[in-house]
């Protein structure tokens, strides 16, 4: 039996009042007073600081605070409060919270949502348990000890007799919160580690669930926007003469990041973009590219690095004439390409309120924005209908993809920006090319590898430097191997192009040369890889089981000449994760991916039908981003514009796929970003499993390979 006493600090006070018959409990995610906006409340809130409504028709109404993407959280949040809370699933219905100070910074992202709410949400639930608990045996008259909740129902254990929740709630608004609850214990669990289908799939089946290009309001209007195509170029001169000779066009005009099209639908709003004649000042990027940056980085000397993690003394083994092993890898920029591109609806209400219908990662941050935005609407004195900068309501919608893109919230200062010149709503949607050219970018970077064997071929020791823009040696410092002799170095650059969090962050560009360059140490020495890692994970038993678990179902080591396996693990986000990536060879092909087997360990597991959801949905992106897609740069702007040089996979080159889910009583770790770090480096562990050459650059032509 575990219990815990609530703090009160923690636990906001509970309510007093009824609400439409109702039992309602608020809770606080636990932020620390740096992450709390006390300003981001919203001036509708819709139910303000509650997780929990039980009303007196026996319906459960839990908020949920994450942004819907794709990763299941109106699923398994709600899973997390109902399996304490003792409810029967079919009585669940799941609303999105609104912006109040009551659930803290409100940004889905790092695969924290399972981790913050693993103990939050469930002692939510169990405080409301309690509590119903209480008033069902003063009801009947009993003890507490007597009684047991079960299914929504408080029932007497020794007659048997059954209160259901509904007629509880108004006796149980007007308890106090107790002064300890009881968390059942694993094997208790009757609703978490179940695959409950996901509540959000029906609608979005049937054509009912809104996604931000869904909003469709009263007289609105429709915009879009053109960016100067070179970074922190501006507009020199603008001639809109064709563009206003398009029926249906309503207006042009310039805001801080570039030239706005507004019209009465989007298909005329992207029309009268193209027919824009813009003369543009590049600015002092006008010669920036990619292919100078890699060489940058590529010749940036060791010594200017900054340590961040060393033990023993490298140097002295690697300068000591030992068989020497080195690398340097390559990853490109990588844009995110949800497939929703970015958009926003905005509307400056006759009241003086502000209106927003946004698909974002971050309704907190984009509030900020949205705050910010028309204070500096207000300071110009360009409108007039505008009350109070504290009069911003933000409406979170379904997300058509995130990755990390949406994080960031400049479509957001826009539409703000679009809107205060009407009197209607404006809805702002992006291209896919400015999508694509105007994105926060996965870094370019450089990874300098050097190791040294001893004379049986094992690693004695290894140093690496990685550098590019605002980077991170997070993962390999310390570096999960125990190779006695080691350093770690890191060079942040800074450049004009926008860097941005993309799906599974420093995880993916690390994970590619550190275990890329295990395998070209251990082909050197003449050691199997898997051996190898295992040997060099003693510390790290779960890994070690990832690795074990995944080589023993792909089939270890593979067929040599029909048969290529490459191996690869990665700790990220609280979770464990090992890939196992088979190419085969045909005479029509070449080399091709044709399994890809994934084991992972995430702890406790909420869902195992979400969790293979997202390791797959992992796999699929990292494959399209180790194979197909590359962002460059030339004269200063991105030469990618659409899915035609930006590709994606496609279904009919999607690979098998097998994930085997390790579960344990270790508390959850993330699930939506862990999937991606491992499947680079087995691909390209296979390529040279198969050629016997490395893969120092991606992303890889297997179409090119000979064998």
């Amino acid at each position: 039996m575990k219990s815990f006493h609530p703090d009160r600090r923690k636990f906001l006070k509970l309510s007093s009042a009824v609400m439409g018959s109702g039992l309602i409990l608020g809770m606080n995610w636990g932020c620390s007073a740096e992450d709390q906006n006390p300003g981001s409340s919203s001036a509708n809130s819709f139910s303000p600081n509650a997780w929990l409504v039980i009303d007196d028709k026996g319906s459960v109404t839990i908020f949920v605070a994450e942004s819907e993407m794709g990763q299941g959280p109106y699923t398994l949040m709600p899973m997390l409060l109902a399996e304490e809370l003792e409810v029967e699933w079919k009585d669940i219905v799941v609303k999105h919270a609104s912006l109040d100070p009551a659930y803290g910074y409100q940004a889905t992202g790092g695969s924290a949502s399972i981790r913050k709410g693993w103990s939050t949400l469930r002692e939510a639930g169990a405080i409301a348990r309690e509590i119903l608990l209480q008033a069902g045996a003063a009801s009947m008259q009993a003890a507490t000890a007597e009684c047991k909740a079960e299914q929504g129902k408080i029932i007497h254990i020794a007659s048997g007799r059954k209160i259901p929740y509904r007629e509880l709630v108004n006796a149980a608004a007007k308890l106090p919160i107790p002064e300890k609850a009881r968390l059942k214990e694993l094997h208790e669990f009757v609703i978490i580690g179940q695959s409950i289908p996901r509540t959000d799939i029906p609608e979005k089946i049937n054509g009912k669930a809104r996604f931000g290009m869904d909003i469709k309001l009263p007289d609105m209007l429709y915009a879009t926007i053109t960016h100067c195509p070179v970074f922190g170029g501006s507009i020199q001169h603008v001639d809109a003469s064709r563009t206003k000779k398009i029926k249906g066009v309503i207006d042009v005009f310039e805001i801080d990041e570039g030239i706005v099209v507004v019209a009465s639908d989007t298909w005329t709003a992207f029309k009268g973009k193209d027919a824009l004649e813009i003369t543009w000042n590049p600015g002092k990027n006008a010669t920036l590219s990619s292919s100078q940056i890699a060489d940058r980085l590529k010749n940036l000397p060791p010594e200017q690095g900054e340590i961040t993690w060393q033990e023993g003394d490298s140097g002295a083994i690697l300068s000591s004439g030992k068989t020497i092993v080195q690398a340097d890898y390559i990853q490109p920029l990588q844009a995110h390409i949800p497939l929703e591109t970015m958009n926003c609806t905005a509307h400056f209400r006759d009241d003086g309120k502000l209106q927003i219908w946004v698909p974002t990662q971050s309704p907190s941050k984009a509030y900020e924005t949205a705050k910010l935005t028309s204070q500096s609407i207000i300071k110009r004195g360009l409108n007039k209908l505008f009350g109070s900068d504290d009069d911003i309501e933000i409406q979170t919608t379904l997300l058509g993809g995130g990755f990390g893109r949406r994080l960031k919230q400049d479509f957001v200062s826009q539409a703000v920006q679009i809107a205060q010149r009407f009197k209607q709503p404006v809805q702002l949607v992006w291209t896919r090319e400015e999508d694509v050219q105007h994105d926060f970018y996965h870094p370019l970077t450089v990874h300098k590898m050097r190791g040294a064997l001893d004379k049986n071929g094992l690693p004695t020791a290894w140093e690496l430097l990685v550098s590019g823009s605002k980077i991170s040696a997070s993962g390999i410092s310390p570096p999960p191997y125990a190779i006695p002799n080691t350093r770690v170095m890191i060079k942040n650059v800074g450049e004009a192009i926008p860097r941005g969090p993309w799906r599974s962050v420093f995880a993916h560009y690390n994970a590619f040369a550190m275990e890329h360059f295990l395998d070209e140490m251990a082909h050197a020495g003449k050691q199997d890889p898997l051996d190898l890692r295992i040997r060099l994970l003693e510390k790290h038993p779960r890994l070690q089981k990832a690795l074990q678990a995944a080589a023993t179902s792909a089939g270890w080591p593979g067929k040599a000449g029909s048969s290529y396996l490459g191996i690869a693990a990665f700790s990220s986000f609280g979770s464990h994760v090992a890939e196992v990536v088979e190419l085969r060879r045909s005479e029509k092909q070449g080399l091709a991916v044709h399994k890809v087997t994934c084991a992972i360990d995430c702890g406790v597991v909420i869902n195992p039908d979400i969790v293979k959801q997202q390791m797959e949905g992992s796999i699929i992106y990292a494959l399209t981003a180790a194979l197909k897609s590359k962002i460059t740069v030339r004269n200063g702007q991105v030469e990618q514009s659409n899915f035609h040089n930006y590709p994606i996979l496609k279904i009919d080159e999607t690979p098998e796929m097998e994930v085997i889910i390790l579960s344990n009583e270790e508390e959850p770790g993330g699930i939506g970003e862990p999937g991606v770090p491992p499947l680079a480096p087995a691909l390209a562990n296979a390529v040279l499993a198969a050629t016997g050459k490395p893969v120092r650059e991606l992303p890889v032509n297997l179409s090119a390979i000979k064998l």
